[in-house]
């Protein structure tokens, strides 16, 4: 409260306390540490904050540097990788080649014995009829 201070009629007459008047006084004083302590504690908020933002910054970088360092080391992996695998599907693949020339004839000997070898039934549905 900053108005003007209350006089207290007592008789007719105006009179200022003393007692009053040291009230308002402290009252004024409490409200501007009160308003004081309001600041300090706006700038100790955006002071934290701005600590928290840089940590975090700070955080994502390293983090980031430490992704692309992980993605460069294994970018060379990769064709590493994709050489071996080729290598393997080839030497697979002379296997398989080699499988098929060396079981071709007992192959097509085996079907055509299969294919050659008929022996005459009647069909059931044939047999039935009787």
């Amino acid at each position: 409260y900053m108005g003007s201070v209350p006089t207290m009629s007592a008789g007719g007459r105006g009179v200022n306390t003393p007692g009053v008047k040291k009230l308002l006084e402290a009252e004024a004083k409490a409200a501007e540490l009160v308003k004081k302590a309001r600041n300090q504690k706006q700038v100790r908020m955006k002071q934290a904050r701005d600590e928290a933002e840089a940590e975090i910054n700070a955080y994502r970088s390293q983090r980031e540097q430490e992704f692309q360092r992980k993605q460069t080391a294994n970018a060379g992996n990769t064709g590493d990788v994709a050489a071996k695998i080729k290598k393997d599907t080839e030497s697979k693949l002379i296997d398989l080649e080699k499988s098929v020339t060396d079981n071709k004839q007992q192959v097509i000997q085996k079907l055509l014995d299969i294919v050659c070898q008929v022996d005459p039934q009647l069909h059931i549905n044939f047999a039935a009829r009787k």
